[in-house]
């Protein structure tokens, strides 16, 4: 993953074992070379959350551990941008994992420091209040629920002894270092949580909003390259099936075996992956994760929001799963739920990916194997895609076009032309686009994703990217 401004600044406040000055002090320069001109941090696409989020850890790390003149000036710039912004977050699609409970910790931290930021939550306070009586008290500290991932909302409340207890077999709070760096900035003298930090630093060379991720990644690696229309079994040798199946269990997956929180987003995409690769799942894995009297399925305990691209991936991988529990009535449930949630009757937004263009595309895919009626029933969808098509061939959500996007875009029009014909110049245009920009450096891939604030999954994109290039191929009968 690419570097986390969020988390970069909470790994910025600790001190060095002395108390003088920063224990990373190539972190705090980080901060000040990677602020944006308008006085932000976050992503290169403006998604206001996102840089509220990192704009605000950002200056509290500046505040107490950015003793020069450069950082004076780049706290003011960022106290500016934050009264001109911060009124503008209801413009975004969704709100970031667990904004609701950090935002107004932080705004409160930053005012405890003298900052000058506005003193209201925007309803966030609101919102918080209501996220936590969804949650009993006593898991709130849990390790198995995944709130333990953004335990710094708490905040100088929180219950040391019970957060030592809530750390994972590798040091970390939630597999997040954020958290940890939290945790550490409590007076808890943790060798094991400093490991985890300097250990995650060596890795990535900074610090990410995640860390590890094997599963996620080699899950959604595969899930990408699937688009290919290719067999998965292409993309990956028998090890790691076998590795996928053993890690499911009877609980599903998660991020990662560390992290030790399973989701039901990625356990439905392994549940697929595994059945379309020959291996056999036991449907009861992703039956947890049903709302029997929905029949809608859900990411995590206690969320708030429910998931498209996670009711997708589910009725994807029911798609493959004879024996399910009244399958055919869940997949209805499903399909209606997914047609009814529709922005405008065109596009889907979810709330792991800031651009409509992964949720419609994956929506469309899925749709489509459901057969017809349901390919008839997207045709707004179809026509949205393609007349959101750019000059330059791409397609983007926000200020520009992206590669990950138009990936996404172009794979699900191949895979609806195989249905019905779609214009050839737009998919000619698409794939050239697309070959123009691959392969690229990761840093030109902007942050899509969305965690506590905006992150890049860099083999991901390049799944999604080359596995349109080779459904064009396949499609078409020729290169770009």
């Amino acid at each position: 993953m690419g570097p986390s401004p969020y988390d970069i600044a909470w790994l910025a406040r600790l001190r060095a074992s002395t108390g003088a000055g920063p224990r990373w002090p190539g972190l705090i320069d980080w901060l000040l070379e990677n602020q944006h001109p308008d006085g932000s941090w976050g992503s290169k696409i403006v998604y206001y959350h996102d840089r509220v989020i990192c704009t605000l850890a950002a200056i509290i790390a500046l505040r107490e551990n950015g003793q020069d003149h450069q950082a004076q000036q780049s706290i003011r710039r960022a106290e500016r941008y934050l009264w001109h912004h911060l009124h503008l977050l209801s413009r975004d699609p969704f709100e970031l994992v667990g904004f609701e409970l950090l935002v107004p910790t932080l705004l409160s931290q930053a005012q405890t420091l003298g900052l000058d930021v506005p003193n209201h939550t925007c309803v966030y306070g609101e919102i918080l209040t209501a996220k936590l009586r969804l949650i009993p008290p006593e898991v709130l500290y849990s390790p198995y629920i995944s709130t333990v991932h953004s335990l710094e909302f708490l905040g100088q409340s929180a219950d040391r002894e019970r957060l030592r207890h809530a750390l994972t077999s590798i040091g970390s709070l939630g597999n997040s270092p954020a958290a940890t760096a939290y945790y550490l900035l409590l007076g808890l003298d943790d060798e094991r949580a400093m490991a985890y930090l300097e250990a995650m630093q060596r890795h990535t060379g900074n610090a990410t909003t995640v860390y590890p991720f094997r599963t996620f990644e080699l899950t959604w690696v595969l899930n990408n390259l699937a688009f290919s229309g290719l067999p998965p079994t292409e993309f990956a040798p028998t090890s790691i099936w076998e590795q996928l199946q053993l890690e499911m269990g009877d609980d599903g997956v998660g991020a990662d075996p560390t992290f030790g929180i399973p989701d039901g987003d990625t356990t439905s995409v392994c549940c697929r992956l595994l059945l379309s690769a020959g291996y056999t799942v036991n449907p009861l894995v992703l039956a947890r994760y049903e709302n029997k009297e929905t029949h809608i399925f859900r990411t995590y305990e206690y969320e708030r929001n429910v998931s498209v691209s996670t009711n997708i991936h589910a009725l994807e991988a029911l798609g493959l799963m004879a024996d399910y529990p009244e399958r055919q009535h869940v997949r209805e449930q499903i399909a209606i739920m997914l047609l009814d949630s529709r922005k405008y009757k065109m596009y889907w937004a979810d709330k792991w990916h800031t651009s409509p263009y992964y949720a419609t595309s994956h929506a469309l895919v899925g749709l489509l194997k459901e057969g017809s009626p349901l390919p008839s029933a997207c045709r707004q969808t179809i026509d949205w895609l393609l007349h959101t098509q750019r000059n330059d061939g791409s397609w983007g959500f926000f200020e520009c076009g992206t590669a990950e996007e138009t990936a996404y875009t172009l794979a699900a029009l191949l895979h609806y032309h195989r249905h019905e014909p779609v214009d050839l110049d737009i998919l000619h245009r698409g794939a050239a686009y697309l070959m123009s920009t691959y392969p690229a450096e990761d840093s030109s891939y902007p942050a899509l994703w969305i965690e506590k604030c905006l992150y890049i999954p860099h083999d991901i994109v390049r799944a999604a990217i080359l596995a349109a290039l080779i459904l064009y191929v396949e499609t078409l009968g020729r290169s770009p």
